[in-house]
């Protein structure tokens, strides 16, 4: 499904068809359209036992390349397959070109489009999550595996499904990612001629079979196309209506040949947007335009560097027209974290990845989720920020349920106390029905009950309420069973639950009641306080991040001492008591004299001395004048000497 010279079978699960949509393939869409328009008045093939499956898939692709061509014979994946696609395939620089002007197979925008998926009745060793078939990965529009081929014989056209564990991206089991597979016309042969002008090859071509025919068009089909075994009839394939109109596509599909699925309306988001391309600054200063704007013109020298082959950091540079130029890097990580996260080599490593902040911490857990709810929140997912939702709501309230007669995948073993916690299934894990457990039972349903995601605190509220409960080993909190079954002992108020594992619990739950991360705020603020004698800044970023990644839709494992320890990285000094103001004289307890009498005493001392200056002064100045004669003349003047 590459736009470059391969020969790989290993699937990309949402990178662009490099195909044109073809009118003679346009059938099974223009017949889903008109059926979708005129409803009743066509007639319509007997239906399933039960409603089709509605479930969101995504693409990477090209967005300008969008609705040019129907999706079939392709690969899709679920929110965190698709960002660990690219995370792992289309982004690292030091696997790709340095010369190159876009992002590989041009790869500029995610798509979100709503499936309804009916499958045919497959055998149960071909049955997976309940829903789908075997995962199938298609190259050039060619399957590659030639198992599958009797399948697509016997049982007609099937969406597939596959969960992906990749040691070079750090998940959590309650975390899991999907790919998954939509059938097209004639399966088994490619798309075109094989090999292209340009070297492109399958596997399939290249192997004994020699599979190079392309495979034509339904009028005119290849010669060694796939056959439906009951009818002789080419595999149509499993696309039955393409609504562009309406995001959840109006016609349902039904399980027979030719329609296994429709899909309504894409939705689109920019990479450039998600990553924000715009926060990095090119040519001095200015919001870089584009990822080519970013790559070509970016400020930051830190960005300017990648991983060689040996995983030492080298600069990032290519050789054009002539001459040596630096090119900045949205991101690489070390060759050894690449293959395995968890490898003594990866862990070693000083430097393990370079790049922009959206795309830091592939190998931490914590980061790959929320990179993952980023992109929930950007498509609209309500509470993909706050509530630790990435699925939709409607897909997760549907009809169609997990817990069907015959389907034991997602049946719960009981005896007389109760169900062995599980096996339950969920569609909060992507919108498949995925198996968990509720931990904490007398009996486990299984050894290794524990390897298996934890079932979300409502597993019990739908589908399994009828079910009877799990039977709970204690009313511990800590023990996990009794928050499903409501019958835990102790307070979930976060101001006044036990500071141990039985109150994180409790107030782990509470969180999710409320829908808010509040509650472990004013629980970590206490256990700072009382058990690290510490604070806590409940406004910094870094606190409430750690708060709302310490509940989810699930239960926690981590155990309280994990809890504090990681608790006392955000905790700072308890500020210091404020000084005490200085003690007020204390009055004298002698008796004296009183206060006014003071002040009288005072005042008539200043007067007196005031009078004394003025007589001192006025016969001082008297004595300075002669004496005047009774006639005025003032006769008694001394005489003075001629």
């Amino acid at each position: 499904t590459s736009t470059t010279p391969t020969t790989t079978t290993q699937p990309h699960p949402a990178s662009p068809h490099p195909h044109p949509f073809r009118p003679s393939f346009a059938m099974p869409l223009v017949t889903g359209l008109l059926a979708a328009a005129l409803g009743s008045s066509l007639p319509s093939p007997a239906w399933g036992a039960g409603p089709p499956v509605e479930i969101d898939f995504y693409r990477a692709l090209q967005g300008s390349s969008i609705d040019h061509h129907t999706t079939q014979s392709d690969d899709l994946a679920s929110l965190g397959g698709v960002i660990k696609y690219i995370h792992t395939e289309i982004i690292p620089e030091h696997q790709e070109a340095a010369t190159r002007f876009e992002r590989k197979y041009q790869v500029d925008a995610i798509m979100k489009r709503r499936f309804k998926v009916k499958n045919p009745d497959l055998d149960q060793s071909q049955t997976f999550f309940v829903d789908f078939g075997p995962f199938v990965t298609f190259d050039q529009g060619q399957s590659t595996n030639p198992d599958l081929d009797s399948l697509y014989k016997t049982s007609g056209d099937f969406v597939g499904v596959q969960d992906n564990q990749d040691p070079g991206l750090a998940l959590t089991k309650q975390n899991p990612n999907f790919w998954y597979s939509v059938s097209g016309f004639c399966p088994n042969l490619p798309w075109a001629q094989m090999p292209m002008a340009d070297g492109t090859t399958t596997a399939r071509c290249n192997s004994e079979e020699h599979l190079c025919e392309a495979k034509g068009t339904p009028d005119n089909p290849g010669v060694a196309c796939t056959t439906y075994a009951d009818s002789g009839d080419v595999v149509m394939g499993g696309l039955c209506g393409a609504d562009l109109n309406n995001t959840v596509p109006t016609m349902d599909p039904n399980g027979t040949h030719g329609c296994a699925y429709t899909y309504g309306k894409a939705t689109l988001v920019h990479l450039d947007t998600l990553v924000e391309i715009s926060a990095q600054k090119c040519n001095g200063g200015k919001p870089c335009a584009d990822w080519f704007d970013f790559r070509k013109n970016c400020d930051d020298a830190s960005l300017k560097k990648m991983f060689g082959a040996d995983g030492k950091i080298i600069d990032a540079k290519n050789f054009s027209e002539g001459a040596e130029h630096s090119f900045c890097v949205e991101y690489d990580i070390h060759p050894a974290c690449k293959e395995n996260c968890s490898s003594s080599a990866c862990q070693n490593a000083t430097t393990k990845e370079i790049g922009i902040p959206f795309w830091l911490g592939r190998c931490n857990p914590e980061a790959n989720q929320d990179r993952i709810a980023r992109l929930a929140h950007a498509f609209g997912i309500e509470g993909a920020l706050d509530k630790h939702q990435i699925v939709a709501k409607d897909v997760l309230e549907q009809k169609a349920t997990c817990n069907n007669v015959g389907t034991v995948s997602c049946q719960p073993t009981t005896d007389a106390q109760g169900s062995k916690g599980g096996p339950y299934c969920s569609r909060s894990f992507g919108g498949v029905c995925y198996q968990c457990h509720i931990p904490g039972v007398k009996t486990a349903y299984r050894p290794d009950a524990d390897s298996q995601p934890v079932c979300p605190y409502d597993i019990l509220m739908s589908e399994y309420k009828s079910v009877p409960h799990p039977n709970c080993k204690s009313t511990k909190p800590s023990d996990i069973c009794c928050l499903y079954t409501g019958t835990c002992v102790g307070s979930d108020d976060p101001s006044t639950a036990t500071l141990d594992e039985e109150g994180l619990r409790l107030v782990e739950h509470r969180c999710w009641k409320d829908g808010s991360s509040d509650p472990m705020l004013t629980f970590a603020e206490r256990v700072a306080r009382e058990k690290l004698s510490g604070a806590l800044d409940p406004t910094s970023m870094g606190v409430k991040s750690f708060a709302y990644y310490q509940w989810g839709v699930s239960p926690g494992e981590q155990n309280f001492a994990a809890f504090t320890a990681s608790l006392k990285e955000h905790t700072g000094p308890s500020p210091s008591p404020a000084p005490s103001p200085a003690p007020s004289p204390t009055p004298s307890s002698s008796k004296g004299p009183p206060v006014w009498l003071i002040v009288v005493l005072v005042v008539v001392g200043v007067v007196a001395l005031a009078l004394l200056g003025f007589l001192f002064y006025y016969r001082s100045q008297r004595a300075r004048q002669w004496p005047v004669a009774a006639d005025g003349t003032g006769l008694n003047r001394p005489i003075q000497s001629a």
